[in-house]
């Protein structure tokens, strides 16, 4: 085999709380990634997307890659991984410092951020991110790029992004006792983004929306910039336990008809399908209705659309989406959950699958692969500027590197 340190070679780990996804990717160009492997394996160490059985999540990591060096021919020593769960949390802050040269620098936008970023937080959270959403110069109108500008005084609005350092290391922990080096760390909603929206969406203004196994990460982006970000501790595995409690059948065999038939809409009834479905503790069989699917499923899906619409008329978000909201996750694949969400909503929705620069394999054209797909999309980004990506042993080095994407994010978007 072909060792990993090839510079032409990403691989991305999607640590999810159903399922670990490996994606190793070959850069053709600066713009396209061939997909080579694809890795998937049954996630049991997770829960609400925080680790909480080290060696499940180990067991789980190595299949994934195994499988995936398998298929690519390559063998993997780094990878970038995904960061989400319910430990995440995020707000806006405001950020004020002097222009000290009249001019405005790169050191005034990372000086501006910094005071932003200066805000209390619980001993238990650590800023992860520090995301700029405009600048003003002088107290006047909005400016999206002030690199070279003149003035007194720089301001910038900024979305903060913290999380659990306890967190992030125990992920670090389970791919190092994998044989994997973590290169990067990115969060999931801005992965999901660089996968699923368009150039247009993320200008005028869209959301998206990843219903993943353990959590649901919503994201806001306008003016090519993310506005507002919130991770729900609802997803795939409540509408799985409702279907085990409401069947009395198994969490396998509920998971099993979620997949193969799964329905939130009555749109896509279907009342001559009969489904046969194992009992719970091998008390033989029985047949069911599609119906039932419906009345148990369709609750679920609505009270979780419904707290996005809850956070979304809270915030005021609705003139950041006129663009509409992306569905995008394994979530979104049950039948009607498009049309639930218009009803819900009441803006465009859409089923987000990850944009094909490459003729991907067809299974790859699927919402459960937006993340790892996008964290690919967002590493080849950062090296076109010029980026480089590093090594982490441990939660500092991996803060450090996350704190230095304040200028990474910046340099990105403006293209500096």
């Amino acid at each position: 085999m072909i060792n990993g340190n090839n510079n032409t070679i990403l691989t991305s780990i999607d640590i999810g709380t159903t399922k670990i996804c490996v994606l190793i990717g070959r850069i053709l160009n600066k713009q396209v990634i061939e997909i080579i492997g694809i890795g998937k394996a049954t996630s049991e160490g997770l829960a609400k997307g925080v680790v909480v059985d080290i060696a499940k999540t180990v067991y789980a990591i190595g299949s994934a890659v195994k499988e995936a060096e398998l298929m690519a021919g390559q063998s993997i020593e780094k990878a970038v991984i995904g960061i989400s769960g319910s430990h995440i949390e995020a707000l806006n802050s405001h950020g004020v410092v002097p222009i000290k040269k009249s001019v405005i620098r790169l050191q005034d936008i990372e000086n501006a951020l910094a005071a932003a970023s200066a805000i209390p937080i619980p001993q238990d959270k650590q800023v992860l991110h520090v995301l700029p959403q405009y600048f003003m110069i002088d107290g006047r109108e909005l400016v999206y790029d002030p690199l070279g500008m003149f003035g007194i005084r720089l301001e910038v609005e900024a979305h903060i992004i913290l999380g659990a350092l306890a967190s992030v290391q125990n992920l670090i922990n389970c791919c190092q006792h994998s044989n994997i080096i973590v290169q990067d760390i990115i969060l999931e909603q801005l992965a999901s983004a660089d996968a699923v929206l368009s150039y247009d969406e993320r200008m005028l203004g869209a959301a998206i929306l990843d219903i993943g196994g353990g959590t649901t990460d919503f994201a806001v982006y306008h003016q090519d910039s993310i506005r507002y970000t919130k991770v729900l501790p609802v997803a795939g595995n409540h509408f799985t336990n409702d279907l085990a409690i409401g069947l009395r059948t198994t969490i396998k065999e509920a998971e099993r008809i979620k997949k193969n038939f799964g329905i939130v809409h009555k749109n896509y009834l279907n009342n001559e399908l009969l489904i046969d479905m194992l009992r719970v503790q091998g008390e033989g069989s029985r047949t069911i209705y599609h119906q039932e699917l419906l009345s148990i499923l369709q609750p679920r899906a609505a009270e979780l659309l419904s707290f996005i619409q809850k956070e979304i008329l809270q915030n005021r978000l609705h003139g950041y989406i006129p663009a509409g909201i992306v569905l995008t996750g394994g979530g979104s694949l049950m039948k009607g959950m498009q049309e639930l969400a218009e009803s819900i909503f009441e803006l465009p929705v859409r089923i987000g699958n990850p944009h094909i620069t490459f003729d991907l394999p067809e299974t790859l054209k699927n919402p459960m692969y937006a993340t790892g797909y996008g964290m690919l999309v967002h590493i080849l980004k950062k090296q076109r500027y010029g980026k480089k990506t590093g090594t982490f042993e441990n939660v500092t080095a991996v803060l450090d590197r996350m704190k230095s994407w304040i200028v990474d994010l910046f340099n990105r978007e403006f293209g500096i």
